[in-house]
């Protein structure tokens, strides 16, 4: 095995909210802008390419970049960017000029926008994976119709995690809807006290803009019908009779009866897996990239997290679930000026999706992102997410808005009862003016 390790040290830095594609476009990004993917002559071996990846990749990722330094003969030096602060982490380096050789990050384009990709990455349009990709190609990684991202990690999908005893003992099926939810919630507290009915992690910052926006509005974003009337502005995100504001107030109902926890406001998402598990919680709103916590935190005994763990999508008034491009296991090539690791780099994605695909489904037990290669037997919770899935998924509204890298902030002011819906609302109208007005730019 090549010299395969992990480098610390970017936990540091303070929080970047809402940083815009203007405001990312440190530096000289003008000398490199354009770049399209180098794929001539034999791809370089023995040389050190730095990767900044998700501490909650899950293992089958880490073993991918472990094949492909054998393969290669290069070494992948991974560099530990925390699964609780990851936007914020990664923003704030970028911001200083530090560019990774290889970037782990968002496929939604308001993050590929907050990173200037059409300046700082790496066109891979013409690389044999796009293809593969079909419609997903569209969407992850993509501006102005070009490619800057592979994705091989799963979708992720927002939904209910939900503790399978408990509901049982209360006699309750998992909510679908809204209304269910807050049903639920008032039935578990009188039949389960003691048990939290909606576990909450503010303390994340980003799991609070799941229950309070992104689930209830999957209904109304059908072909991305909600996002392009605000891109086309014909609605507004801070309308008072709107859907963005109406989720905004069945979230703060949600607090206001009382279902979260105690802590909501300073708990982390590790913790709220772990609650859900034990069943300490009945629920908790997350993505589908959680379910490697969730059998970490099993000490990875996937049939006793299947069976105390489900899953289901909801929406305001309709089982509809929201998809958007995972960031565990989507890949930038930034162009940091070194042409010999840019083409090294790019080898890299083309192992990743070519060559090594097909084992790392097979160990990953995901449902595949590029066409031709068959789905595995899949986990009992992940068979769960695909069949919320099927069932109907729209994309994530805020994977096309910009501004909206702000909302993990202004959606925790709201779980602290610090702002109303409408001023969460009016708030997040104004990022998205300022952001979409400095993307233009």
């Amino acid at each position: 095995m090549n010299g395969y390790r992990r480098r610390h040290g970017l936990l540091a830095g303070a929080l970047v909210i809402g940083l815009t594609a203007s405001a990312c476009a440190n530096g000289d990004d003008s000398a490199q802008s354009g770049k399209v993917a180098d794929t001539s002559g034999k791809a370089p071996t023995g040389v050190t390419l730095t990767l900044w990846h998700n501490t909650a990749d899950p293992t089958a990722l880490l073993d991918l970049y472990k094949a492909y330094e054998k393969k290669s003969g290069n070494t992948i030096d991974l560099v530990d960017i925390p699964a609780d602060s990851f936007p914020s982490t990664v923003q704030t380096k970028w911001a200083t000029g530090a560019r990774p050789d290889i970037l782990e990050w968002h496929g939604n384009q308001v993050d590929v926008l907050s990173l200037n990709a059409a300046k700082n990455m790496i066109d891979l349009s013409a690389l044999p994976f796009v293809k593969k990709e079909g419609t997903l190609a569209d969407v992850s990684g993509n501006v102005g119709g070009k490619v800057y991202a592979a994705t091989v990690g799963s979708l992720s999908v927002d939904g209910i995690f939900y503790n399978k005893q408990v509901f049982t003992k209360a006699g309750l099926q998992p909510p679908q809807t809204y209304a269910e939810l807050a049903a639920d919630c008032k039935t578990l507290k009188a039949r389960t006290p003691g048990v939290t009915p909606i576990f909450e992690a503010g303390g994340s910052q980003w799991p609070p803009q799941i229950l309070s926006a992104f689930d209830y509005l999957a209904e109304s974003n059908t072909d991305q019908a909600y996002d392009r009337s605000i891109l086309d502005g014909k609605a507004q995100l801070n309308d008072p009779n709107g859907p963005f504001v109406a989720g905004l107030k069945a979230y703060d109902s949600l607090r206001k009866a009382g279902c979260f926890n105690s802590d909501a406001n300073t708990a982390k998402w590790e913790d709220s897996f772990k609650a859900v598990l034990s069943g300490k919680a009945a629920m908790v709103a997350n993505n589908s990239d959680s379910i490697g916590l969730l059998n970490s935190d099993a000490n990875n005994d996937t049939a006793k997290v299947d069976a105390a763990v489900g899953f289901v999508g909801l929406s305001a008034t309709k089982a509809v679930t929201n998809y958007a491009p995972s960031p565990l296991g989507t890949y930038y090539v930034p162009s940091t000026g070194d042409s010999k690791k840019e083409r090294a780099a790019v080898d890299f994605i083309d192992y990743i999706t070519g060559a090594g695909y097909a084992d790392y489904i097979k160990e990953a037990k995901i449902i595949p992102t590029l066409s031709g290669t068959a789905t595995p037997q899949l986990q009992g919770l992940l068979q769960d997410v695909k069949t919320a899935y099927d069932k109907g998924a729209t994309l994530s509204v805020n994977s096309p808005l910009p501004g909206f890298s702000s909302f993990g902030a202004e959606a925790q002011k709201l779980l602290a009862g610090q702002e109303t819906p409408q001023q969460v609302a009016d708030k997040m109208q104004t990022y998205y003016t300022q952001a979409a007005a400095a993307a233009k730019q």
